[in-house]
């Protein structure tokens, strides 16, 4: 399941802001450093916003599952075009339902 919800959470961070919003449970909260605490509707609405990435490098990978849990956590490295690589501590807690997978909590810290 684990390895599923790895391939899941890359996708997450490089697919279009429609795709990625469709993988957000409706309770889902998002933490930033600069942005703060992040309901779903204003996840939805900074995905729209931003440039997506263009790739992503997950190391030093964590994940710790149960029937209807798994919670990721890892060092991310990515990069978008023209800047700098962004490096950040992040975790993503995954829930299931009705037999579908859904993002309820993620969170960066800068590294």
């Amino acid at each position: 399941m684990a390895d599923d919800l790895w391939r899941e959470e890359r996708e997450f961070w490089l697919s279009g802001a429609a795709e990625a919003a469709r993988k957000l449970d409706d309770a889902c909260l998002m933490a930033f450093a600069p942005t703060g605490i992040l309901t779903r509707r204003r996840v939805v609405e900074a995905l729209s916003a931003a440039p997506r990435w263009q790739e992503v490098t997950m190391s030093d990978r964590a994940a710790i599952e149960t029937d209807v849990l798994c919670v990721l956590a890892y060092h991310a490295a990515a990069r978008r075009a023209g800047a700098e690589t962004y490096r950040a501590l992040c975790t993503t807690t995954w829930i299931r339902r009705d037999g579908d997978w859904r993002i309820v909590q993620h969170q960066q810290t800068p590294a």
